[in-house]
């Protein structure tokens, strides 16, 4: 059953084109969930159409201000053109897991050709990194600590990647719960049976050692990519085991609340999660026998 917010998004095109439209600066996760939205219920075409009207009134805007249209742009085809494959690919086959599991796959394809591409990636990012920088200190913003930012160099790739998989999979996330169930199947369960598979799972492994080999930044950047993929699936894991011992949900506060103290301990969290995905992916840690 759709929610009520699908149900409105979807009986109303103007408000949602309008909404995909203002949404995209400031709130780009939920302009690409009411893409995935669309595309799940009504068919990628009408979700492109969408995309297309929003896209003539973002440039429109853009060029009435008289800056930034090629950031715009490219912002706006990657966000939404990300949302509509996934939105598609889960209204195709009806599956929430294998649309993760495909983004995955692409994003680490995506970090090879891009290595293949340019050579070196340090190379690449290292300008661009010494721009931004010199940008926010003309800005009068402190950086402390510009080492340790130029140290991130190498990882780039992976950090931009990973980043763009993550918001996405968020949005593909509120998209589906939006729509309610897919392929007959509700949202929420489908997610608390997410997993992986042998294919990202084997992505990870080669690249977790090849990090301890030496290849260098590649393996490491494909590890990264790879993690925020059991990063939802080690969350996946927690929310199965809350729901089938049919515990309360503000247990689950205490386990987030980390998150909220700091970007250490939100790397920690990271950290924990990853690895509770990695080995569920394996072995599972879901099993009915133990409840």
């Amino acid at each position: 059953m759709r929610s009520a917010i699908g149900a409105w998004l979807i009986e109303r095109r103007i408000a949602r084109v309008a909404l995909i439209a203002t949404l995209l600066p400031l709130f780009g996760v939920i302009s690409a969930a009411i893409v995935v939205c669309v595309a799940i219920q009504k068919g990628w075409r009408e979700s492109l159409l969408d995309c297309l009207i929003a896209l003539v009134l973002v440039l429109g805007l853009t060029v009435m201000v008289g800056d930034g249209v090629a950031q715009v742009l490219f912002s706006s085809v990657s966000t939404w053109g990300i949302a509509l494959l996934m939105g598609g690919l889960t209204g195709l086959y009806g599956s929430l897991i294998l649309t993760i599991q495909a983004i995955i796959v692409l994003g680490c394809l995506a970090l090879i050709g891009f290595a293949a591409l340019v050579g070196n990636p340090a190379e690449f990012w290292g300008p661009i990194l010494q721009i931004i920088i010199e940008q926010m200190q003309a800005l009068n913003v402190e950086l402390t600590v510009v080492n340790a930012i130029m140290e991130l160099v190498p990882y780039m790739s992976g950090l931009l990647i990973a980043g763009t998989l993550a918001s996405s999979i968020v949005a593909l996330l509120l998209g589906c719960w939006w729509v309610g169930n897919v392929g007959g199947v509700s949202t929420r369960e489908q997610f608390l049976d997410l997993r992986l598979g042998y294919v990202v799972g084997g992505i990870a492994a080669v690249a977790g050692i090849g990090s301890l080999l030496g290849m260098q930044p590649l393996a490491a950047n494909l590890l990264l990519v790879a993690s925020f993929g059991f990063l939802f699936q080690g969350i996946a894991v927690l929310h199965w085991h809350v729901a089938k011992r049919k515990l309360p949900w503000y247990l689950l506060i205490p386990v987030y609340l980390p998150a909220m103290m700091g970007p250490g301990f939100l790397i920690i969290l990271f950290f924990l999660f990853a690895m509770v995905g990695f080995i569920d992916n394996w072995f599972s840690l879901r099993r009915a026998t133990a409840i």
